[in-house]
């Protein structure tokens, strides 16, 4: 699942909500567990440098298909938080 347009404040709540992993990858490689606050931190360092660049091409896996539902009802909606 790509990212795009988000709002790091809300994406952070999100991830809180999630039960299963939320693993998320970068266009370098990097393959971080969004579960863990230390990761949480710099994955978001990783994807607001991205951003700065205009070059977010992050990926997230999830490992939880209600999570699934989560993460796509908010990524098409932004106002459901």
């Amino acid at each position: 699942m790509k990212l795009y347009d988000i709002d790091i404040g809300d994406f952070m709540q999100l991830l809180d909500r999630a039960k299963g992993d939320v693993i998320l990858e970068t266009d370098d490689g990097n393959k971080l567990n969004l579960k863990s606050k230390l990761c949480q931190l710099y994955g978001v360092k990783q994807l607001l440098e991205s951003a700065k660049n205009a070059t977010i091409t992050a990926e997230i896996k999830l490992t939880n298909p209600e999570d699934q539902l989560l993460f796509l009802k908010y990524l098409t909606d932004s106002t459901t938080l």
